[in-house]
């Protein structure tokens, strides 16, 4: 395709795949909503004086959203790079930017957004049938339990997954998730060495003023805010390049591999 992105034709891939995916979708999502269905009935039955607050439904509904996320790549395009059932998809009359947007949107925007709505739906509906059971309403603080996640916290697995569905042939799953893994781990023992070795009389002096420092890799942005860091200049940089790298490296990473891969795929 000469012309990398054409909106006319872009509408037209999406709706096409939506229309094939759609059914998936709306199984995984009706799936998911009735386990949340089926638990009420349970506390019904066998208990009937419990009270399920709007926490623990919270709770099922960002795991839910995120799981679907998570998995999204592997259910909707897991034959995606398949040596035979992979040609149909890389044929179609689109550009690889249009087959990748409409790829990313698909599992990792409007699969997570589907569940939300439903499994939201359903924990409402279930609220004003029986308030006794399923006190309050979700959506009176939604957002409340999620509002110090960042979101690289929130992408950075997601498209990871992306990127190991279209890397791997075999075992998607389990590889992905693997490599994931020795990704976080290596990086994490980057960070310890740094802190725990290189830096290590600089942070014993910062102990020393007793101040209280919780050292992860996902409060690197918060470390950098810390004002006691602004008289070690060097320590200061190490946590602002490995924050960017974190928050913005590995996501912008991710896709990027992601979008390479499909533009370079053999079969």
């Amino acid at each position: 395709m000469k012309v990398i992105f054409n909106i006319n034709r872009f509408g037209k891939l999406i709706v096409k795949e939506l229309s094939e995916r759609l059914p998936m979708i709306l199984k995984v999502s009706a799936v998911l909503s009735l386990i949340l269905a089926g638990y009420w009935l349970t506390s019904l039955l066998f208990n009937a004086d419990t009270t399920v607050t709007t926490q623990g439904r919270g709770i099922y509904l960002y795991l839910v959203t995120y799981f679907s996320a998570v998995m999204g790549p592997f259910n909707m395009y897991k034959s995606f790079n398949h040596r035979k059932k992979g040609l149909d998809y890389i044929s179609l009359p689109a550009s690889t930017t249009e087959k990748f947007a409409s790829m990313t949107i698909i599992s990792l925007i409007i699969m997570p957004l589907t569940v939300f709505i439903s499994v939201l739906f359903t924990d409402t509906l279930i609220s004003v049938v029986n308030p006794s059971v399923f006190n309050g309403l979700l959506l009176s603080n939604l957002f409340s339990d999620v509002s110090n996640v960042s979101f690289s916290d929130i992408v950075i697995l997601p498209l990871f997954c992306l990127l190991g569905n279209m890397l791997y042939r075999g075992n998607k799953i389990v590889k992905s998730f693997l490599t994931i893994a020795a990704i976080y781990i290596v990086f994490t023992m980057i960070v310890a060495f740094l802190f725990l070795y290189a830096f290590k009389d600089q942070m014993a002096e910062i102990q020393g003023l007793q101040m209280q420092i919780r050292l992860t890799v996902d409060n690197l942005t918060e470390l950098y805010r810390n004002e006691v860091f602004s008289n070690y200049p060097l320590i200061r940089f190490t946590i602002a390049f490995l924050a960017i790298l974190y928050n913005v490296g590995f996501p912008v990473g991710a896709l990027t591999g992601a979008y390479y891969r499909m533009k370079t795929i053999q079969y």
